[in-house]
């Protein structure tokens, strides 16, 4: 009973609000009205995260830019043969990101990046497969010091040190039948405690003309050690109490490596072009291990997540000294494996457009957008291991996002 219990909890799997795996690209309000293709725009501090070795082209002595999103998710589930219907009531995500720039030298620039690539929350209320997840919740943010070297007039590189810092809860039934004295499902919840990691990066800036710009960042995989997580259940039955206690876990939580690479163009001097192509290594994410402290079973789920694409494509025109208008599109592939589908990680190839507005008062920008995400329809069926049994947990699923944002951006000469 008491191994049979325990192997039954898929537990510390990641949550998504709209992107490929749990990422959550909202990192610049400019680049996002322009479907986030900011590896090549080397023109205000957003780009102390998409490449710092463009900070050597800015042309400010000191910059800093602020910016928040408001993430609007949901996701629904179907399945005709049991006629089972659900909805996430996903709570309002915020992500947001702050980035510092300074000319040090002739040749030298430094940036400074604070901001939240991975993490967001879903919520599943009272539905058919709260035996796989009832509620999850993601935190995690990057803290990224960069130093630029400028070669010559055309091309800089640089380097960055990055402290990672990521939290996860989440809670589920512990299987389908599992109830407490009071008639309630028996549930786990899980909080792996804030963890820290450190990972690297570096970039590539080019800019052989004023109308033509390329760049190319590396960003390190980055692994969460969750040594000292805290395990606790809910509503246990009597006859079950002393096996069902508080224990301490530990996971290791890997967040992807990504390789990017962006060329713009602006054929006018109102218009500006430019093309990102992503690539982020998901194939790290073979397997999660959660270890009890307590001396239970481990609980071991296979992920086999494979390596993802996106492609994206944005554009500004300037309508003015002061105003500019910006839309985008990007494709953002799924990593999950066909096999591998399940609700706690509802990532899903989507459609993603994108539109933008910024306006210039002397040294203060405001940028707005608006990103919007449709996901293509996915059904499947997953394995779920139950008390003694395992049986198959399936339907079809489809994930929508709004995401407005809004973007402050002040320059020193």
């Amino acid at each position: 009973m008491r191994k049979l219990l325990f192997t039954s909890i898929l537990m510390l799997s990641m949550s998504v609000a709209f992107a490929g795996g749990y990422r959550v690209a909202l990192q610049g309000q400019r680049m996002l009205g322009m479907a986030h293709a900011g590896l090549s725009v080397f023109e205000n501090p957003e780009t102390a995260f998409f490449n710092p070795a463009g900070i050597s082209f800015l042309k400010d002595k000191f910059a800093v830019s602020f910016g928040v999103s408001g993430i609007m998710s949901n996701v629904k589930f179907q399945n005709e043969l049991y006629n089972w219907q659900a909805q996430t009531d996903n709570p309002l995500g915020t992500p947001f990101y702050l980035y510092l720039t300074y000319q040090a030298e002739d040749n030298v620039s430094i940036g400074l990046a604070v901001y939240t690539p991975f993490g967001s929350s879903s919520v599943w209320n009272k539905w058919a497969g709260s035996q796989i997840v009832r509620d999850i919740s993601m935190k995690v943010i990057y803290i990224q010091p960069s130093i630029a070297y400028k070669f010559s007039d055309m091309f800089s590189a640089s380097a960055s040190f990055i402290m990672a810092y990521g939290n996860i809860t989440y809670s589920k039934d512990i299987n389908r039948y599992l109830t407490g004295d009071n008639g309630e499902k028996t549930y786990a919840n899980l909080d792996s405690g804030w963890v820290g990691a450190a990972g690297y990066a570096f970039s590539l800036a080019f800019k052989p003309t004023d109308k033509v710009s390329m760049g190319l960042n590396y960003r390190s995989k980055i692994i969460l050690d969750a040594k000292e997580g805290v395990a606790n259940f809910e509503n246990v039955p009597a006859i079950l109490s002393n096996q069902l206690t508080t224990t301490a876990f530990s996971a290791q939580l890997p967040m992807p490596a990504e390789l990017g690479v962006g060329i713009s163009v602006k054929p006018t001097d109102k218009l500006l072009l430019a093309f990102d192509y992503n690539y982020t290594y998901w194939s790290v994410y073979k397997q999660l291990k959660i270890s009890f402290a307590n001396g239970l079973p481990d609980s071991v789920s296979d992920k086999d997540w494979k390596n993802s694409n996106t492609f994206r494509l944005g554009a500004e025109y300037k309508l003015n000294d002061k105003m500019a208008v910006r839309a985008g599109y990007y494709f953002d592939q799924s990593p999950l494996p066909e096999t591998r589908f399940s609700p706690e990680t509802p990532s899903i190839d989507s459609d993603n457009f994108t539109v933008g507005f910024g306006y210039q008062m002397n040294k203060l920008s405001l940028d707005f957008s608006i990103l919007y995400h449709k996901s293509k329809e996915r059904t499947d069926y997953t394995w779920v291991r139950g008390e003694g049994s395992a049986y198959r947990f399936g339907g079809t699923y489809i994930a929508n996002a709004i995401i407005p944002g809004f973007g402050l951006t002040y320059k020193i000469n």
